[in-house]
């Protein structure tokens, strides 16, 4: 089937056309054929043809079938313009089925235009499958808005810098219309699907720009939604997501786990660990000792790693505040410095209480206390700004988280406590508790066995000492009356269930310590 236009206008021409290059002018010359994409150019006006046409001084007419690039009510666009005379010319063309591309008879449409005017050409039912006659109608400008020519908004790929400043470039924007040439275009931020973060960006003439603070670590990416819009109102619309790149940011801060030491330290002791604080998550920082304001006493320390270190040994009789300057930098090369003050602590002193030998009479508290054999000996830790204890061995001490335990060793025993002050520093001080073997037991000589609680037994303090022991009990006349092996404070002056008359006796009482033994005398009074 095939359909028939025949559009006469009176079009403004008097000369016919030539090329250069891609452009499409006025001149002197011949007829010629128009290749599509190239631009045609005639009084002012361009236009991209979207099929290959031929053009002379009497006729336009199309050469080859193509596919309609408009909408799918357009199927040729043509302008013919020139504004120096005039001439009639004939436009007369013919479509089989094959080049409808789809469209039925009703939908095919022709549009021609000047600078001035629109025509449209519509096609007619074919009744008689042999030709179709045409009718033409002058568009109004909303018929051209509704169906002509609709902008294009072309994005590209985006990302910007995190930091950049307000008002830095995001994106230039590009609008299109396919056939016109020279188009104008306004761009703007609409709301819809995509414009979750419109508000952090602005458009000035054609760029998009930043108009917020932009933080890679706080936020990765951004969806905005775009429109461009043409002179007739026409428009179009796109989502766009805008990465933001991480880029290296400077150290904010330092600190330091403790700026403290105890003097009489060791070379090399840590003194404290750094930390960097940083935004770029995952970023890594070395350390170091520079010179600057504060400084003063940086050769008095070294680094390693993240610790500062001690490269003397201090006293705090000497000098007790050191002035050290310290910087960080991270894998970008980008630094901060420090100064800190770090402070040195007078040692604690440990001391422990004694007894004098073979007695109960206690001794001045020293750093080598002496205890007879299952006495005790306090132990005591003085010095300021301390926080914590740490005793060990624990076996024969009252505590071992406290500053004065109670030690009562079987046997001569060291121990050692560690201090940590208000500061996180720690020091460790050893003490020796010497047990003497001085068979240093006090027996109870008066005995008063009437039940009232109060000296009912015969009680030897400290006889627990020397379980190993043997205890005999004599009358005023050498009788042996009571006799007991292991004897463990727990007579009570009755012998064969009768209680003794009240009177003074005699008692031998023999110690065995390590196979060596020692013998005890005295006396008992017993009292109603």
């Amino acid at each position: 089937m095939k359909y028939r236009f025949i559009l006469f206008l009176s079009l403004i021409t008097s000369q016919a056309f030539s090329q250069t290059g891609s452009l499409i002018f006025f001149g002197s010359g011949k007829g010629m054929t128009i290749t599509a994409g190239g631009i045609f150019h005639a009084g002012g006006m361009s236009i991209i043809p979207t099929e290959d046409f031929t053009l002379s001084n009497t006729s336009l007419a199309r050469v080859p079938a193509s596919t309609a690039k408009l909408s799918n009510q357009i199927s040729r666009v043509y302008q013919f313009t020139n504004i120096t005379s005039a001439f009639t010319g004939i436009l007369k063309t013919e479509y089989s089925d094959s080049e409808l591309n789809g469209l039925s008879e009703q939908d095919l449409q022709l549009f021609v235009f000047n600078p001035n005017s629109w025509y449209r050409q519509l096609t007619q039912i074919d009744a008689t499958n042999n030709s179709l006659s045409s009718s033409i109608s002058n568009l109004s400008l909303g018929e051209i808005t509704a169906a002509v020519f609709m902008p294009n908004l072309i994005l590209t790929a985006s990302s910007i810098a995190e930091n950049s400043s307000l008002g830095s470039k995001v994106i230039d924007l590009i609008g299109t219309d396919e056939n016109v040439i020279g188009e104008q275009f306004t761009y703007s931020l609409v709301s819809g699907t995509g414009s979750t973060d419109n508000a952090s960006f602005k458009i000035t003439g054609s760029e998009l720009q930043t108009n917020t603070a932009l933080d890679f670590e706080t936020k990765k990416s951004y969806l905005v939604r775009l429109r461009v819009t043409d002179a007739y109102g026409r428009f179009d619309e796109k989502s766009l997501s805008i990465s933001i790149t991480d880029v290296n940011e400077m150290p904010s801060a330092m600190a330091i786990t403790k700026s403290n030491l105890y003097e009489s330290n060791t070379i090399n002791q840590v003194v404290g660990a750094l930390s960097t604080t940083d935004q770029d998550a995952g970023d890594s920082h070395t350390y170091s000792l520079v010179s600057g304001t504060g400084s003063t006493d940086n050769a008095a320390f070294n680094v390693s790693g993240n610790q500062i270190r001690a490269s003397q040994v201090f006293s705090f009789a000497t000098k007790s505040s050191y002035s050290i300057r310290v910087r960080t930098t991270d894998k970008g090369g980008l630094s901060f410095e420090k100064v800190y003050t770090v402070s040195i602590s007078q040692l604690p002193t440990l001391t422990g209480t004694g007894n004098e030998y073979g007695t109960k009479l206690q001794a001045v508290a020293s750093a080598t206390p002496k205890i007879s054999k299952g006495l005790t000996s306090k132990l005591n830790v003085s010095g300021t700004e301390m926080a914590s204890y740490s005793w060990s061995p624990s076996v024969s001490l009252s505590s071992t988280n406290t500053y004065n335990p109670i030690a009562k060793p079987s046997q001569t025993q060291s121990y050692s406590v560690t201090v940590t002050n208000v500061y996180g520093s720690s020091t460790t001080l050893s003490i020796t508790v010497e047990v003497m073997e001085d068979w240093n037991i006090i027996p109870n000589n008066i005995l008063t066995p009437n039940g009232d609680g109060e000296n009912d037994k015969w009680v030897v303090d400290n006889l627990s000492s020397y379980p190993n022991n043997q205890v005999m009990i004599f009358d005023r006349s050498s009788r042996a009356i009571y006799r007991k092996t292991g004897y463990a404070n727990d007579w009570d002056g009755y012998i064969n269930g009768s209680p003794l008359p009240a009177d003074t006796y005699y008692y031998i009482l023999t110690l065995d310590s390590s196979g060596k033994k020692v013998s005890k005398k005295g006396f008992i009074t017993i009292v109603y």
